[in-house]
């Protein structure tokens, strides 16, 4: 496939950037075709230069492409090496890392550089050092960061690549990109950084398999005056969230068999309710309220945005991943090829506690054969039964596993049990089932609105 080269215009920033001339190179042909993305980088030595990577939908990086203030170079990745191209590819791949991610001079700026560093190991086993995250610099610079960042296809690649350089060269910014520190996936480990790019593959995948459109029906009222419709949810799985990139379509009825669609956005969401803003003109006096479609994925969660940033610390050097602690090293960096070994105080101090046996008549509900060996497997403190893995479909008693340990654990004597799920929702209905129980001595840790607005379950929960 040979390379396309494109004029474009870039239409996001209010400043004339000129004709950006962009260059399509495979990367298959990229040794035979480099004098593109050779001059580039020559003229560049030093200097800044502008990144952004295009994903496939499963994750892997489909795209990288490289900016100045003229030319943007867009490299294209084949989901699967081509029989009698390894060696091109080889090629290709020290010839970038050689003279683009690991030049000594001279930074590369990028929107989300974590993911991109991420994919390049994943994708390609490259790595990258001097890259600078964009908005670790502040959002006073006023960009649409949202436009910038979800736009698609390579015309858009192509325009963050030279926006995040655009940025790197205003006066304005450069004592906030100075305090930024470099992303540097060399200093990593391989099993932390394959661990942290398998983690970040995940984290798409799962943000891929998001509703791009939900219809539900809601409580409504309407506020008249400013024409906004107000929806409230009866269960926190169906609130409505604040979604950068989201349309909602309200049905309004009139008579029997008559009625319109208008369409809005979603203004404000707080616990049960949100407030849609709609571009009707026409009175709702009289009207009544049918289905609210979304359009669009919401926002990134608190949860979500707080693991992102965290593992761009770790590529930045501000947090060491490098643990030492048994668990860390078991779950995320351990594999059955590896001679792991718990350590020997630990060995000790289980072979000298006391055993906690299961008694079916010390728990609560009656459990089944699996179930009675599960909660047996949890209670057994030697070094072969540290860890349990319970699988089962909902409604198998998974959490009645869980109380029934937690029950029969505090009745030997243990104490100090954390219980921890992935969302609000799964921890509430382990705290309910250890409500039903009749235990509850102990403290419920969930997000803040989670609390304040979805905490309807009749139980004593003390916020921390």
């Amino acid at each position: 496939m040979p390379t396309v080269t494109k004029l474009l215009y870039q239409n996001v920033m209010k400043v004339d950037s000129g004709q950006l001339s962009t260059h399509i190179i495979p990367e298959s042909n990229l040794i035979e075709e480099q004098h593109q993305l050779r001059s580039l980088l020559d003229r560049n030595e030093g200097r800044a230069l502008g990144l952004a990577g295009g994903f496939a939908p499963t994750g892997e990086l489909a795209m990288l492409a490289i900016a100045d203030k003229s030319t943007i170079v867009i490299i294209e990745f084949e989901p699967k090496k081509s029989k009698g191209n390894e060696h091109d590819e080889r090629a290709a791949r020290v010839f970038l890392t050689q003279d683009l991610l690991r030049r000594t001079t001279g930074f590369l700026y990028a929107f989300d550089i974590a993911p991109i560093a991420l994919a390049l190991s994943q994708t390609l086993d490259l790595r990258i050092a001097n890259a600078i995250d964009v908005q670790c610099a502040g959002s006073k610079t006023r960009i649409p960061l949202a436009v910038v960042k979800q736009a698609n296809g390579t015309t858009s690649l192509a325009q963050r690549a030279w926006i995040a350089h655009h940025l790197s060269q205003l006066s304005t910014m450069e004592d906030r990109f100075a305090q930024v520190p470099p992303v540097d996936t060399f200093r990593l480990s391989d099993e932390a950084l394959e661990f942290l790019a398998k983690s970040s593959k995940d984290s798409f995948q799962l943000e891929q398999k998001k509703p791009t459109e939900v219809t539900r029906h809601f409580a409504t009222s309407v506020d008249h005056q400013n024409n906004h419709i107000n929806a409230q949810a009866n269960r926190y799985q169906n609130k409505i969230r604040k979604g950068q990139h989201q349309r909602a379509f309200i049905d309004i009825g009139e008579h029997v068999g008559r009625g319109f669609t208008v369409d809005g956005q979603v203004a404000k969401s707080r616990g049960h309710t949100a407030k849609l803003a709609t571009n009707n003109i026409l009175s709702f006096v009289g009207k009544t309220i049918g289905s609210i479609k979304i359009v669009g994925r919401d926002d990134p969660t608190q949860a979500e945005v707080q693991r992102a940033q965290k593992v761009l610390e770790i590529l930045q050097g501000l947090i060491n991943l490098e643990h030492d602690n048994p668990w860390v090293q078991l779950i995320f960096f351990s594999s059955p090829r590896h001679d792991f070994q718990w350590p020997s105080a630990w060995t000790e101090e289980a072979n000298d506690a006391d055993v906690v046996k299961y008694r079916a008549d010390r728990v609560s509900r009656p459990l089944n054969p699996s179930q009675t060996k599960a909660v047996k497997q949890m209670l057994r403190q030697s070094n072969d039964g540290r860890l349990t893995v319970i699988q089962g479909p909902p409604g198998t008693g998974k959490t009645t596993v869980i109380a029934s340990f937690v029950q029969t654990a505090l009745d030997g004597g243990l104490s100090g049990i954390w219980l921890i799920a992935q969302s609000n929702v799964a921890v509430k209905n382990i705290a309910e089932k250890l409500a039903d129980f009749g235990l509850t001595n102990w403290k419920l840790l969930v997000s803040k609105e989670f609390f304040e607005y979805w905490s309807v379950f009749s139980l004593v929960a003390l916020p921390l």
